[in-house]
């Protein structure tokens, strides 16, 4: 029964691996998968992207496991009220006329997935910290980030 329990978790580690790898398959689109390509907003990696670098030991690997494994349902959930806002307001973008009231529900139902996501993610990426060791965390942070491509905000003209 242990052994199952090894092997039923050793595939489920795989297949939570192999899910970029999958998701960026061409012929997919969609709000979720497009923000996934693009280089994260916050400016840099989540740390648990980051922390392929470090050398875990076994049980702070199930440790991430169980931490990233605990967050997938409600960041799916996430992805899909985005996906649904977008379409939603997508399909407004086409109407022949324009109903404020509808798309502010729309526009504030997004707002609401994506502050979920980042609120999500930020509670992740402490667990996550907390789980390495002083040194770990002392590489992670020397270790290089990719830069924020996004635009910047628009600044009040004076």
């Amino acid at each position: 029964m242990h052994k199952m329990s090894l092997q039923l978790a050793a595939a489920l580690a795989a297949c939570l691996i192999a899910a970029p790898a999958a998701l960026a398959q061409p012929g997919r689109d969609g709000p979720p998968m497009e923000r996934r390509m693009e280089p994260p907003r916050h400016g840099g990696h989540s740390g648990h992207q980051r922390l392929a670098g470090l050398d875990l030991s076994e049980a702070q690997q199930d440790r991430v496991f169980a931490i990233l494994h605990d967050a997938a349902p409600q960041r799916r959930e996430l992805d899909k009220a985005e996906r649904k806002a977008h379409g939603a307001l997508r399909e407004m973008a086409g109407a022949a006329q324009f109903d404020a009231a509808t798309a502010g529900r729309h526009a504030e139902a997004l707002g609401q997935a994506v502050a979920g996501q980042e609120l999500l993610r930020l509670r992740t990426d402490a667990q996550l910290m907390a789980v390495l060791t002083p040194e770990q965390r002392a590489q992670m942070q020397r270790a290089p980030r990719r830069q924020d491509t996004r635009r910047p905000p628009r600044q009040d003209r004076q």
